[in-house]
């Protein structure tokens, strides 16, 4: 089924994405005018293979053009199955969608494309109509689909469902293309929930080495450095998308981005949660491609932490995290007078990260930033040590209330 309601920005000088900068889908049912205007009863014939495609009813409108509920006929017969058989006047969009639909088509969790030819009305050639014919998915977008029912999926069901749109958007993100558009709206509802990702109306393959612009996006769930100008779309940002839709399954929520600070309120685990904070937390620190964040997602339990042994704090670099039982400037004075350098944040230079042993949080295993950065180090092959701050102390010298001598 066409979703209800798309909004994407686009370049139109650059020649991409959509023939207008904003569009939105009339209501289902409403009367359209122009010549996307079609009615039920009429009968499309591809030229080429001679199939024909039967209009049963009006379904939506949007930035691809109308879209309608049709059947395919054979002879007198009717086919059983519905299809929906969309229709515009824009040839290069209708060119992108047909090509990643073929592309694209024995892949799973993808909405399949059956058909797409030019079609012109009898008795006038030069008004041609470019249709896409693919599958009718009945329950509708998942946008809509939690407008009708807005309750969360359960954690194993959700992550069953991710990991299937991501094997799709991994064999997309290998060929050298980005989707760009993985939204709320795009995402399909079928029997037995089960996900299917469709719409490549905006999706781009890289030209070479070159990366793909970021000239057309739905800004409700593009990620925050696009939105504050980053010229290209990475495929780390379709990741941030997926991890977008995930949330929306967990939260029951699809009207709007999920933050940083709402995951780690979830009711789901400590794992899902830190495969969540990478996607949408700071770009930098993003699973690079749907590939990275399959892997991460299918992974039984996170990697075992290979243990390092600290035995002096001199020319370490050291980042603090949670509660300490002393002020946090008296314990980064007294890594520095052990000979440490101290850090605000983990990086690629962090070698050793103190937890606080009065962090509520570290003890529920609910990670926050600074430990789900040392995740992604540790996946990178940078292995940083956790000390408690006991251990820190005893480090450190610290043997009372004052500072060491």
């Amino acid at each position: 089924m066409a979703r209800s309601s798309k909004e994407v920005r686009t370049n139109t000088a650059a020649g991409s994405g959509t023939a207008a900068s904003t569009a939105t889908m009339t209501k289902r049912g409403a009367a359209i005018n122009g010549p996307l205007r079609l009615e039920p009863g009429d009968l499309l014939r591809d030229a080429i293979s001679a199939r024909e495609y039967r209009i049963e009813r009006y379904l939506a409108r949007g930035g691809f053009g109308a879209a309608y509920l049709a059947v395919r006929v054979e002879g007198r017969k009717r086919a059983r199955s519905y299809c929906v058989l969309k229709v515009t006047t824009e040839a290069s969009a209708w060119h992108r969608e047909a090509y990643f639909g073929h592309l694209l088509r024995t892949v799973p969790g993808l909405v399949e494309v059956y058909d797409s030819f030019a079609w012109a009305p009898e008795g006038a050639p030069g008004s041609a109509l470019y249709c896409l014919v693919s599958e009718y998915i009945e329950e509708g977008d998942l946008s809509s689909y939690f407008a009708r029912r807005p309750e969360p999926w359960p954690e194993v069901h959700a992550r069953r469902e991710i990991i299937r749109l991501l094997k799709a958007i991994t064999t997309m993100h290998q060929s050298g293309a980005v989707h760009r558009d993985i939204t709320p709206r795009n995402v399909f509802v079928a029997a037995r929930r089960v996900l299917k990702l469709g719409d490549f109306g905006i999706a781009l393959h890289r030209v070479g080495r070159k990366d793909v612009p970021a000239d057309a996006f739905a800004p409700r769930f593009a990620p925050d450095a696009i939105l504050d100008g980053a010229k290209s779309w990475r495929q780390s940002d379709d990741v941030h998308q997926i991890g977008q839709v995930f949330a929306a399954l967990l939260t029951g929520i699809a009207s709007r981005k999920i933050t940083a600070a709402e995951v780690k309120r979830l009711e789901c685990s400590p794992h899902t949660k830190s495969v969540l904070q990478r996607c949408i937390g700071e770009r930098r620190k993003c699973f690079e491609s749907a590939g990275e964040m399959l892997r991460a997602l299918e992974a039984r339990r996170p990697q075992a932490e290979k243990k390092a042994r600290v035995t002096t704090l001199r020319g370490k670099h050291v980042v603090f995290t949670g509660e300490l039982s002393i002020p946090r400037a008296q314990a980064k004075k007294l890594a520095r007078q052990a000979g440490a350098v101290v850090e605000d944040r983990v990086s690629q230079s962090t070698d050793i990260v103190i937890v606080g042993d009065q962090s509520p949080h570290w003890k529920a295993e609910a990670k926050g930033q600074k430990l789900l950065d040392v995740d992604c180090e540790r996946e990178r092959g940078h292995i940083i040590a956790t000390l408690g701050e006991s251990r820190f102390l005893k480090l450190a010298g610290y043997q009372g209330s004052g500072l060491p001598k």
